[in-house]
């Protein structure tokens, strides 16, 4: 009973400190899923039907360290936080969160990768995929 209590208050703390960490401005994208080119298949190895649009992201510019909030379509918050580790490649800490009519957190999933800035990538943070290629600048 005490972990269950201990989890939920550090669940609480996190939601409220997700929206304060947001950018108000839109990050930069450009014309959005024309600009991912993938080559996806299924386990028999046959070309599988690219995602719904609203999960292809396309270009994603960040910043070295600064979060970037994204609305989704879907009305969950894709918050993305970078940490470059060399030239190329970077750590991307991916939050998704929705909420209920109420404004009380339905959903919360985080998933922290390595990738190469400049290649597309599919990732999945909950029951969410999102693809896209993040182009990350030092600042």
């Amino acid at each position: 009973m005490g972990i269950a209590h201990t989890t939920s208050a550090v669940m609480i703390f996190l939601t409220g400190l997700l929206p304060a960490s947001c950018h108000k401005g839109v990050p930069q994208q450009s014309s959005g899923a024309g600009t991912v080119s993938l080559a996806l298949t299924n386990a028999a190895g046959q070309p599988a039907p690219l995602p719904a649009a609203d999960r292809v992201l396309g270009d994603v510019a960040l910043t070295n360290h600064n979060e970037t909030c994204l609305q989704l379509a879907t009305g969950e918050t894709c918050t993305l936080t970078p940490r470059m580790l060399d030239k190329r490649n970077v750590q991307l800490t991916l939050a998704v969160e929705s909420k209920n009519d109420y404004g009380e957190t339905h959903n919360f999933a985080v998933t922290q990768i390595v990738a190469e800035s400049g290649k597309t990538l599919q990732v999945a943070v909950g029951d969410l995929d999102l693809i896209f290629t993040p182009r990350v600048t030092e600042e």
